[in-house]
């Protein structure tokens, strides 16, 4: 069974999750299947996409920045801090069963993944693996590497978003982009899947308004290890994960990561990534706030890939 499918039973264990960590169950019942791509409807789209090489950033849906939990995007923070500590191997293989235990609480993931390295727990989106490794971690160490990442910071004239103090919660909850006291940007999110295509030297990020002569770049170190492990992650994701769907076919060789948390009763999602994944060329970021990233995120981000005359 496909495990991107709105109707199998990875997608279900992703709101079985996501309510056992909120509180949700009483809002929708755990027998409920999710709707298919087309029934999400209401809600917020936001979209913007990057030119890698001069920073201008497009916004067809408006400039409305939405922000909100990272879901799994996060996963891309935490295999940065994790690699660069040294705290796991990119060949280390955790035996994932669908579910784990950490401080009292069940981690559930989407399905039984078996045995999964750092590359395929990204490419799967494998809760289990990365809730396992963050043991190793402190939250201070995640939101070091957030800081670093950029998303603790400002892009352009738009500030952060909520960015919380170390101590506000545990590493897991971190790890896995479910903390209620991290809420990044679209636009930080869009910066990061740029810091990842350009292994960590961008253009200043600005609008085709805005006078971007003389500012400076940013540029983020981490080692070669770590980049490639991120990229090759990000790219499994569109080819064999939780991102296929937006790129089938690989017309466009995207690579992407997928994020799906909580939004008052329902679910907002959000798929962020760059192509072509060869030699890229633009970053781009989804946020809905109507739906799970396969019912949503990953259908709507790729009508724009799709309509949109690149050149």
């Amino acid at each position: 069974m496909d495990p991107s499918s709105s109707d199998s039973p990875s997608n279900v264990g992703r709101r079985d999750f996501i309510k056992s960590l909120f509180g949700l169950g009483g809002v929708l019942d755990s027998t409920e299947k999710p709707s298919k791509p087309k029934a999400a409807a209401g809600g917020r789209t936001i979209f913007f996409w990057s030119d890698l090489e001069t920073g201008q950033v497009g916004f067809p849906t408006g400039f409305m920045v939405e922000a909100g939990l990272p879901g799994s995007v996060m996963k891309l923070v935490t295999s940065a801090a994790l690699l660069e500590e040294k705290l796991v191997s990119p060949n280390d293989l955790i035996d994932c069963h669908g579910h784990t235990t950490i401080e009292g609480q069940t981690i559930n993931c989407l399905l039984a993944h078996g045995k999964v390295d750092l590359v395929h727990a990204l490419a799967l989106s494998c809760n289990v693996y990365f809730a396992t490794v963050s043991k190793s971690a402190s939250q201070t160490l995640i939101l070091d590497y957030a800081k670093k990442l950029g998303l603790g910071s400002s892009v352009g004239s738009i500030k952060s978003a909520l960015f919380p103090k170390p101590e506000s919660g545990s590493a897991w909850t971190y790890a896995l982009g479910l903390n209620p006291h991290l809420h990044p940007n679209a636009l930080q999110l869009l910066r990061l899947s740029a810091l990842i295509a350009n292994r960590g030297d961008i253009p200043y990020l600005h609008s085709a308004e805005e006078n971007a002569a003389g500012k400076p770049r940013l540029k983020v170190e981490l080692s070669d290890l770590t980049w490639t492990r991120l990229q090759k992650g990000m790219e499994m994701a569109v080819r064999e994960g939780t991102a296929h769907k937006i790129d089938p076919q690989y017309e466009m060789r995207v690579a992407a990561k997928t994020g799906t948390a909580p939004h008052g009763k329902k679910f907002q999602s959000w798929v962020t990534g760059y192509f072509p994944y060869d030699a890229p060329k633009y970053a781009f970021c989804l946020g809905a706030t109507n739906g799970t990233s396969q019912e949503s995120a990953i259908p709507k981000a790729k009508e724009f890939l799709f309509s949109a005359a690149w050149p």
